[in-house]
């Protein structure tokens, strides 16, 4: 594995032709022992930073092991999965984006052909770098604000330039994002995601995260919008995973992220995502929501 940090190799002017990538989905995934995400492939990259646990992962050279703070980047059309071995429980934090071809030959790292050059254990600081850029735009996604899908896009040239730069040159420097959020405000975001994912998890159950009260407050600052708002907000973001990543029909997706009538999540994905499920599931990318 590549370790990040490769002393040589070109910076990026910042004259360039504009980069203007899109957000296709994102998701935090816990995963349990034992547990198989089989072999799949979409037409967008992805990158996914194994946080927290060892698992095993799936990708075009075949199976390896992935330690915690190893990142991933796939291009548009490469089969990947992973396997979680027992006694493990890794975070999975998946980005699912489109990059301009003529931005991704800027970035000849991303860019190369031989998949084991797109491993990287990145360090305690890089990690919450990603980390935080993943909070941002998870905040941008879901908390309606004018600018929305050019601030998006800003926080995804960000990451791309930011992963670029660690690979590049060992201990160089990154494009900073100032404040990190809390462990405990991750927490709460964490535990909000989890009964998003779980439909057997009851939203009341949000309150009972320790210290509550307190951590609400925090994480209205993070995010923008408090822990219930950002509820709502993820079953949509859910709803766009499962139509991009899954072969379930759409009366099981409604199902699955709490909607008991159909047509009750036609109305709710529509207002806010600005187009129907199936519209996204044909055309994630093409979509504004």
């Amino acid at each position: 594995m590549p370790e990040i940090g490769i002393e040589n190799g070109l910076e990026i002017a910042m004259n360039v032709s504009p980069m203007t990538p899109q957000l296709v989905s994102l998701r935090s995934l816990a995963g349990s022992p034992g547990e198989l995400y089989d072999w799949h492939e979409h037409p967008f990259y992805e990158f996914t930073l194994i946080c927290d646990g060892h698992t095993k992962i799936a990708y075009p050279p075949g199976w390896r092991k992935a330690a915690p703070n190893t990142l991933f980047f796939y291009k548009s059309g490469e089969r990947h999965g992973a396997q979680v071995p027992p006694g493990q429980k890794p975070l999975f934090c998946v980005i699912h984006l489109e990059i301009p071809p003529e931005t991704l030959e800027l970035l000849e790292v991303l860019n190369a052909d031989d998949p084991t050059k797109r491993v990287w254990k990145l360090t305690a600081d890089q990690m919450e770098s990603f980390r935080w850029i993943f909070f941002q735009l998870m905040k941008e996604r879901n908390v309606n604000q004018v600018h929305q899908k050019e601030a998006t896009s800003a926080w995804l040239q960000i990451l791309l330039l930011n992963v670029h730069r660690w690979a590049l040159r060992r201990n160089g420097p990154e494009i900073s994002t100032t404040v990190k959020a809390s462990p405990e405000v991750r927490q709460l975001w964490q535990a909000i995601y989890d009964t998003v994912t779980n439909p057997n998890e009851s939203p009341s159950e949000i309150s009972s995260f320790p210290n509550y009260d307190s951590v609400r407050h925090a994480f209205r600052r993070t995010f923008g919008c408090s822990p219930r708002e950002m509820l709502l907000r993820l079953r949509m973001e859910q709803a766009r995973n499962l139509l991009v990543e899954s072969n379930l029909s759409i009366k099981e997706i409604s199902e699955r992220i709490g909607y008991n009538r159909q047509h009750e999540f036609y109305r709710a994905f529509r207002r806010r995502v600005g187009c129907s499920p199936s519209e996204w599931r044909a055309n994630p990318v093409g979509q504004r929501g």
